[in-house]
């Protein structure tokens, strides 16, 4: 039978925290019991991953290189049989009928092309689970920014990250999710093309959610769907890496378009980057609130 709901997680060098992932899906969501897979990006940890893939009984896509997230997203839809596709981080755990509820808003809002979960930490605190796109006024309103840190009812900063959307008793239509854990309906994601596999890692949602949305179909933000996620799980192994490609992909996305502006906007973002490095290399290091929290197991 032709499953409802695919889920495509996304692999690198993270089995023991996709094993947790997996098995807490599957205990949260028997009735709709999505198909997994697995589509891993040349992790060099073979063994510990074949032993999760064969203990969940799902299939495993092994790339042969490091294609980027999107990318092997990419690959896991093509492979997946139903209706509706997720894209899933493996720093998740997902609570009782959270993802039905994704489910059931697609079902109920056919101009709906993606939705995704209010994402909270290992502690129950709310995270920021949508954004706008970036522009001037949001330059410093992230939310690794120490100007949003330092002042948590900054306007931009609440405006960019939808903060306060938690609360909401209905579904909020937003300019894009995070990929850490979205739902698409797969006609949607077709008429867009899947994700843009220029960009190795970062934006790529943001990208994807802004072609959904030329293309007349709605991005929402569904807050009673909650998801637990330990954010940058994956990410804080690979600190500078991964963030040269944040920087990076940020950099593509403002300059996409921009013509004769994409060079101040490259040069801007090369600088940002330095800046960064500048400061971790004196141990005015990335703060996340969850690495203060004990990794989950």
């Amino acid at each position: 039978m032709q499953p409802k709901l695919s889920v495509v997680f996304i692999n690198y060098q993270s089995a023991d925290l996709l094993d947790r992932a997996i098995a807490s899906l599957r205990k949260a969501e028997p009735v709709l019991a999505p198909e997994v897979i697995v589509v891993d990006n040349a992790s060099p940890d073979r063994p510990a991953l074949d032993a999760v893939c064969a203990r969940h009984r799902i299939p495993l896509v092994r790339l042969s290189r490091n294609r980027g997230y999107g990318a092997a997203a990419n690959r896991g839809f093509r492979r997946a049989r139903a209706r509706y596709v997720a894209v899933a981080n493996p720093d998740l755990r997902f609570e009782p009928g959270g993802v039905s509820r994704l489910a059931g808003l697609l079902d109920a809002e056919p101009a709906a092309g993606a939705v995704g979960p209010q994402l909270v930490y290992p502690d129950g605190r709310p995270q920021p689970s949508a954004r706008r796109y970036p522009g001037l006024r949001y330059a410093l309103a992230g939310r690794r920014s120490p100007l949003a840190r330092l002042c948590p009812k900054l306007a931009a900063a609440r405006d960019f990250q939808y903060l306060g959307t938690e609360r909401a008793a209905d579904p909020v239509e937003v300019e894009a999710l995070l990929g850490t854990f979205a739902v698409f309906r797969r006609e949607a994601l077709d008429s867009a093309g899947g994700f843009d596999e220029r960009y190795f890692m970062f934006a790529e949602d943001m990208e994807l959610c802004r072609r959904l949305r030329q293309k007349g179909w709605k991005v929402f933000l569904e807050p009673r769907a909650r998801v637990e996620h330990y954010y940058g799980g994956v990410r804080r192994r690979f600190r500078r890496f991964t963030e040269y490609h944040r920087v990076k992909a940020l950099t593509q996305f403002m300059s996409q378009g921009r013509g004769c502006l994409r060079l101040p906007v490259v040069v801007a973002g090369a600088w940002y980057y330095f800046l960064l490095e500048g400061m971790a290399a004196v141990g005015l290091q990335e703060y996340e609130y969850s690495w203060r929290l004990r990794e989950p197991r």
